[in-house]
């Protein structure tokens, strides 16, 4: 009797932490260039070394099947060592177009991200620690910049200026109209007032994942450095000229279970 109850709340369990949902959010394109086609980009975040069938196979299928020109990794890929499940993701997103990776609160927290740089490497991907890269499709310029967390500073608390004079000295290293778009990568979503005063037309972030627990007509229960009733926690923000997509993320760390909260992959069509 007892075991037909739980069945089905086990189930619901289950699903609730493995179906991969895709969230897509359509954005306008500054300037008026013809030749312009759309451009596509899947954002991961906060995958926490979690596998999606063997050799990532689930996860990687339904990443191909949105057709993106590149893909936007938000942090928090492991979640200490091992790192294999990660290492296969990078490796074989790697194969499907550019991907571009920040670094999470876990990667510094996890104690051995050189060893999984030198993975990163072997994959061919763009790890933006406190710097920027151009993507060009079409003849515009995608300029694509990369916060580091402020874990890796050794902040974990009050780091708001820390993060201010580290994104002045990356948009002074910039040059004036050297790009037709600009996108900011960072894992933490919750200084979105600071990124919007920056010449940012998109901001991608993970890190609160969803509010791990998520009743209806909520934004969560709890995000870290948010707490409880957190703002920021998935779906789009606007704030003057920015707009700010928040990933769910795919995986959990320290409290491993999701409810009403499905491991989400967003796509985002600028056009």
């Amino acid at each position: 009797m007892y075991f037909i109850i739980l069945l089905p709340l086990l189930f619901f369990m289950y699903v609730s932490n493995n179906y991969l949902s895709v969230s897509v959010h359509t954005l306008p394109r500054r300037g008026h260039k013809k030749s312009a086609s759309s451009l596509s980009i899947v954002q991961i975040s906060d995958l926490h070394n979690k596998s999606f069938g063997s050799r990532q196979s689930y996860l990687m299928k339904k990443i191909a099947s949105l057709h993106p020109d590149l893909i936007a990794v938000t942090g928090d890929l492991v979640d200490g060592a091992p790192f294999a499940h990660a290492a296969e993701f990078l490796k074989r997103a790697s194969e499907i177009c550019p991907v571009y990776v920040v670094r999470g609160n876990h990667e510094s927290m996890a104690g051995n991200f050189a060893a999984f740089e030198k993975k990163m490497k072997g994959c061919h991907v763009y790890l933006l620690k406190n710097t920027f890269a151009d993507f060009k499709k079409d003849g515009y310029t995608y300029r694509i910049t990369g916060l580091d967390d402020p874990k890796f500073r050794g902040k974990d608390k009050n780091y708001t200026l820390l993060m201010k004079e580290t994104l002045d000295k990356i948009v002074r290293r910039q040059k004036e109209g050297g790009a037709d778009y600009q996108i900011l990568l960072s894992h933490r979503p919750e200084l979105f007032l600071l990124y919007s005063s920056y010449p940012f037309d998109l901001v991608l972030c993970g890190h609160a994942h969803g509010g791990q627990f998520r009743p209806p007509f909520t934004d969560g229960l709890y995000a870290p450095n948010q707490g409880i009733f957190p703002k920021y926690t998935s779906g789009a923000h606007k704030n003057n000229h920015t707009t700010e997509i928040i990933s769910r993320g795919l995986g959990n760390s320290s409290f491993p279970l999701r409810l009403f909260n499905f491991p989400e992959i967003v796509k985002i069509v600028i056009k």
